[in-house]
């Protein structure tokens, strides 16, 4: 162990060298030497326990899935207590020394407060709800997940860290029912979802970029597919869209690219604890023959509509466009308010509606004087 240091060291880049060295030799192989576009898989093992997944198909679509075997001494999961909610995923992780890392669950529009079930460290900060499922773990270090339909007493459960999600997507190892209600089931965005194996030990985490002209996003059924292909017995998508980040430390820091174009802060997060990463695995690439199926459907996909550049905003209506190009200027997100958002921004959006109703109130008032100035008094006429 001479000369290795059981803190991982965080490159300022978001890739090293050697990913980059990678993801040229990847791109090589997802064209092919006809000339076709391919899916390629790519796997690493960045940690004891831990391996990474890395792939690209013609749909476009790029997926990045981390397979954690809890059964792996050192290997354990955990989820943001309250003081460190609001904090970009690598900062997270950061911060608590992880091996790894993906954003996690919803919240509020108004009080920026969690939806649905939210732990760590053993504190219960949100309650379970009717619209909610959640990913969890508990005291004995077993992972599972909750359906939405299910209300649980997190407490009585012995819930130490947990993240909220919607809908459920894997149920009993294979798709769950429940996507074939939801109504974004078949939009292609960037998501985040996570599952668990029947026993409990092992926990993937996926997440999809979305877009931009190289990765159209990924729809809730690709999603299921990889985690019951990857082993999961149940699975449930997490928030999704500029939210979806996937940060492993080994391989120099955000792994992903997050559809913003910089990272956002969000609520709280799943981490993974592991041992330091060993150098002749951290380095070893294996590239891997994709699954038949799944190489047919990202053709179809590429096949059935043209590939817009949503980055750029095409086909994305008004609020599209505004986003690609005004959104980071007036981003919150851009604002680093950390904790104090769950403050200054219901106290923003409480001074935009006062701004707005003095605005008609002076408009009904100087319509009003307007009107009053116009009407011409008339002389009352008295009968004898």
């Amino acid at each position: 162990m001479s000369g290795w240091s059981l803190r991982p060291v965080y490159p300022t880049s978001p890739r090293t060298l050697s990913s980059r060295v990678v993801g040229a030799a990847t791109f090589a192989l997802f064209l092919g030497l006809s000339g076709e576009a391919r899916a390629v898989d790519v796997w690493t093992e960045p940690n004891p326990g831990i391996r990474h997944l890395h792939r690209t198909t013609p749909a476009p679509a790029e997926f990045h899935a981390l397979v954690i075997d809890l059964t792996v001494p050192g290997v354990q999961i955990r989820c943001s207590p309250p003081r460190e909610r609001w904090k970009s995923t690598s900062a997270y992780a950061r911060d608590a020394n992880l091996a790894a890392a993906i954003n996690g669950g919803f919240w509020g529009l108004f009080g920026q407060g969690a939806q649905g079930l939210a732990a760590g460290a053993g504190q219960i900060w949100s309650s379970d709800d009717e619209e909610h499922g959640f990913f969890a773990v508990s005291a004995g270090g077993r992972a599972w997940i909750s359906p939405p339909s299910d209300v649980v007493e997190a407490g009585r459960r012995r819930v130490t860290d947990a993240v909220s999600g919607r809908p459920l997507i894997v149920d009993r190892g294979r798709m769950a029912e429940d996507l074939y209600t939801f109504p974004r089931t078949y939009s292609r965005e960037p998501r985040t979802a996570i599952g668990v194996s029947e026993d409990g030990h092992r926990v993937i985490m996926v997440t999809v970029d979305g877009r931009r002209v190289t990765s159209q996003g990924g729809t809730l059924t690709e999603m299921s597919e990889l985690l019951v292909e990857l082993g999961a017995f149940r699975g449930i998508n997490l928030d999704g869209g500029g939210s979806s980040t996937m940060f492993v430390a080994a391989e120099g820091g955000v792994v992903n690219r997050p559809s913003r174009g910089w990272e956002r802060e969000v609520l709280n997060h799943v981490g993974v604890i592991a041992p330091a990463p060993v150098r002749a695995a951290a380095v070893t690439q294996r590239v891997e023959q994709t699954p038949a199926a799944v190489e047919q459907a990202a053709q179809q996909a590429h096949a059935q509509g043209p590939q817009r550049d949503v980055e750029a905003g095409e086909g994305t209506g008004l609020r599209g466009w505004l986003r690609a190009r005004f959104g980071g200027l007036s981003a919150v997100e851009r604002l680093h308010l950390g904790r104090h958002r769950e403050v200054v921004v219901p106290a923003m959006f409480l001074a935009g509606v006062f701004a707005g109703l003095s605005v008609l109130f002076w408009l009904v008032s100087r319509v009003r004087r307007a009107r009053a100035r116009g009407v011409t008094p008339t002389a009352r006429v008295s009968t004898p």
